[in-house]
């Protein structure tokens, strides 16, 4: 075996053994409990649960492709929660092969094992990839159809092609911001065309590009009401600069749903400002004059920027939605980095291994909001309530993930305020789920004793 094919799956078994670590241990949290709990209900009833309108809007927001495979992946593995997160470590890892061959058609095996071990290593990508949710799915279809198109554009061979068209699908019906995505590549293809007169490659992504959208057209009748949910009553503001500033640092060595620790926060700054610095000077110096450079640069930011743009409208600023512009920002400084001098590279490598590793030494062990150890907090009502009491939950983040520990036991949460940021949970989804927000008096009524 060659040493690339070597360096290759040892990298992939890397990223698979970071994938795993404290997978059963971590908290399962209100995002996870919810797709754990929908997920185990019939398509029927998620399909109610999500474009039933009311107000106006559409009851929830996602799409049910990835409810629907992690329906059929629970059927088999079970729903503990290493078996409902193995799906997307199954995904994460999958992704790190397709960016690998894609880095490779794109540019020189020294750039595609830097992206590859990047990734690998990559603190944002791992917590994804160990999150019962869409996102580590939406990295993975995405890159796929990056890849088909890169191929497609070199061979013109039509499983390609074909290919473009699945994994564009895949993607949208992954998360409905998946077409940030799209809209960039069609913008690149829009402004190649007029550079290189190659109206033939045009109309063959058009083609697809209608494809897409086709496949997507049965969802895509319904996202305009999705939005309306998000416009109505969701936590998605309107994002500002300390908005893109908060994105950069959750892509190098942040995560969404943590805090990251204050001695770790000025390092984390300045690998931001440095790797901005080195991306902005190679583009500058270099990319310009290269093809394949300009087109990761476009893929890496132009759907951050329109997302940004649009969302000074209405705000659907997402930034764990922007896994494809991520996926694609690490090729972007894997090249900038690889044309650096060796030993400036070396040294920036080992700063940035130091770094990261200092962010999973705080992120595999973490339990603070809105991670908390709830499978301990189940213990300690287990030896506390009486029977005929009843735990109620001021609302349903602690519900929720309390009830996937325990589900025998009674307990009830309370509605959020109605119109507020998270006040997400629609009575049609309450329905769907069969597990409803209730007055604290209801809640209440006719138990001897009450845990609050």
């Amino acid at each position: 075996m060659s040493r690339t094919r070597v360096f290759f799956f040892a990298t992939l078994l890397l990223a698979f053994a970071l994938r795993l670590i404290n997978l059963n241990g971590r908290p399962i949290w209100y995002d996870e409990a919810f797709a754990v709990l929908y997920a185990e209900k019939s398509f029927a009833a998620m399909w109610y649960g999500t474009v039933t309108p009311i107000n106006g809007a559409a009851a929830d927001v996602h799409p049910l492709f990835f409810y629907s495979l992690l329906h059929f992946w629970m059927k088999g593995v079970g729903e503990s929660a290493f078996a409902v997160r193995f799906l997307s470590v199954a995904f994460g890892a999958a992704t790190l092969a397709v960016m690998y061959r894609l880095a490779r058609v794109l540019f020189e095996t020294r750039v595609a094992r830097a992206v590859a071990l990047m990734l690998a290593l990559a603190p944002w990508h791992i917590a994804y990839s160990q999150e019962a949710r869409m996102y580590a799915q939406l990295g993975f279809f995405s890159a796929l159809a990056l890849l088909a198109f890169v191929q497609y554009e070199r061979t013109r061979q039509p499983r390609w092609w074909w290919l473009l068209v699945f994994a564009g699908a895949a993607t949208v019906y992954s998360h409905n911001l998946g077409v940030s995505n799209f809209a960039a590549l069609g913008l690149w293809v829009l402004a190649r065309t007029f550079a290189t007169r190659d109206f033939v490659l045009f109309k063959s992504v058009a083609r697809a590009g209608v494809a897409i959208v086709v496949l997507w057209s049965p969802w895509l009748l319904l996202v305009p009401s999705q939005l309306s949910k998000i416009e109505q009553a969701y936590w998605v503001t309107r994002p500002d600069m300390i908005s893109l500033i908060q994105t950069l640092l959750t892509f190098t060595v942040g995560f969404d749903n943590a805090r990251l620790p204050g001695a770790l926060l000025p390092f984390a700054l300045f690998a931001v400002v440095l790797l901005a610095t080195v991306l902005t000077v190679q583009f500058l110096r270099q990319a310009r004059r290269i093809p394949s450079a300009q087109f990761v640069f476009v893929l890496a930011l132009l759907p951050l920027v329109l997302l940004f743009v649009i969302s000074q409208w209405r705000p659907l600023y997402i930034p764990r939605a922007l896994m494809p512009s991520f996926l694609m920002l690490v090729i972007a400084v894997a090249w900038a980095l690889t044309r650096l001098p060796g030993r400036v590279t070396r040294s920036l490598g080992i700063g940035l291994v130091a770094l990261v590793g200092a962010s999973l030494f705080f992120y595999y062990p973490y339990s603070e909001f809105p991670r908390p150890p709830f499978s301990k907090a189940q213990a300690y009502l287990d030896a506390l309530a009486a029977e005929g009491g009843i735990v109620v939950h001021d609302n349903k983040l602690s519900f929720f993930p309390m009830h996937y520990y325990a589900r025998e036991r009674a307990e009830a949460f309370v509605a959020d305020p109605r119109g507020a940021g998270s006040d997400t949970l629609a009575l049609p989804t309450q329905q769907a789920l069969g597990l409803y927000a209730a007055p604290l008096d209801a809640a209440v009524d006719g138990h001897a004793r009450v845990w609050f």
